[in-house]
């Protein structure tokens, strides 16, 4: 188990995140800057995979790749297999072929985590008030962590070269931090394509977290700052207003105040707000609560047409339902089977086959 899986504060930051991108979701009206809970996730992922890299590269430099993938496919996959197919079928009994064509395109590029490309390529708006959004529009985040775990992974074994000092390795992660930073912040002022799913504009957050788990940065954060560090993010998601220039300046304080937050040492204080039972077991579902909230809420808003309070109570509470069933039935039974930790090329050759199958399938089936 790693040091990050004893960290109730980290969970509680996950429970923080999506419940801000759900209130985002659901009341955009009221939470128009819930989508920073996704800067905040990108963040804590980066910090906490490269956590546990840093640990598993002790265990078994040789088998290093393969364990991370496996981990990974463990993870991620099978909910993500699982919410793509249901969302298609559902969208195809209640809302209609056409609608289910579109989404089988959108779950098939999903599939192969290059969704961000795929919604950027036909310029979709992610804040559109219309009811013809994409059931798996919210596939386009998950997209960019698996490129990024696509790609650091090598990076952060060819980093562990002895002839390669720490300062170097942080030098290149500053490097990386700097150069996705300003492209984020370029784009947002010189050009009207949207940047919100660019991975070039996002790979600074996720390179953020990875840092701050290198430099390993232990401190004691007083209650009373950790308190406001939680409460400014809670704010900025009521006064950051809706922008297809996002990432951008301000995103660069909803990184630093996570960063802050991941940087204490919770042996030190505890932290009510984060550390409760609520928040801690939220934040176990907080993946897949956000798999499941957004083909609910668009769903929902295709078939009934108007979207007010008591569809809005249904909805929260089939997302709830199915993200608890879920959990308990589903991902965690596989994530933890004895017999894909026992064996990780079987896992990852699993896995492979699946995304190829499952991507062929839904390629093939989609009538353009």
């Amino acid at each position: 188990m790693t040091q990050t899986q004893h960290r109730k504060d980290i969970q509680g930051l996950r429970a923080l995140a999506v419940l801000l991108v759900v209130a985002g979701h659901f009341f955009p009206g009221v939470v128009q800057g819930g989508f920073i809970g996704v800067d905040i996730f990108f963040v804590v992922s980066g910090f906490v995979i490269t956590q546990q890299m840093l640990k598993s590269i002790e265990l078994s430099h040789q088998r290093f790749l393969l364990n991370f993938y496996a981990r990974r496919i463990r993870r991620i996959l099978p909910s993500a297999l699982l919410v793509t197919l249901v969302t298609i079928v559902v969208a195809k009994w209640l809302l209609g072929p056409v609608v289910a064509n579109s989404t089988t395109l959108d779950g098939a590029w999903a599939t192969v985590f290059l969704s961000n490309f795929h919604f950027q390529s036909i310029a979709l708006d992610y804040f559109s008030a219309g009811t013809q959004v994409s059931p798996l529009q919210h596939y386009w985040s998950l997209s960019i962590e698996e490129q990024f775990y696509l790609v650091w992974p090598g990076i952060f074994l060819l980093l562990q070269v002895k002839s390669i000092s720490i300062k170097a390795r942080k030098v290149e992660l500053t490097v990386i931090i700097a150069v996705s930073l300003f492209a984020a912040l370029y784009q947002s002022t010189v050009t009207e394509s949207a940047i919100f799913f660019s991975t070039l504009t996002r790979v600074w957050e996720l390179a953020t977290g990875a840092l701050l788990a290198i430099l390993a940065i232990s401190i004691r954060v007083p209650r009373i700052l950790l308190n406001i560090c939680i409460g400014a993010l809670v704010v900025s998601a009521f006064v950051i207003p809706q922008s297809m220039q996002w990432p951008r300046l301000t995103t660069v304080p909803i990184v630093a105040l996570t960063s802050l937050i991941l940087m204490r040492n919770p042996r030190l204080d505890s932290s009510q707000p984060l550390e409760n039972r609520a928040a801690t077991y939220i934040g176990d579902l907080s993946y897949i609560i956000y798999l499941w909230h957004w083909p609910v809420l668009t769903i929902a808003k295709g078939y009934f047409g108007k979207f007010e309070a008591p569809q809005i109570l249904v909805c929260l509470t089939v997302t709830m339902f199915l993200s608890v069933l879920t959990h308990h039935l589903f991902e965690n039974p596989i994530r933890y089977s004895k017999k894909l930790i026992s064996s990780a090329m079987f896992t990852v050759s699993l896995g492979i086959s699946s995304v190829v199958t499952v991507g062929f399938v839904l390629f093939t089936t989609y009538q353009g």
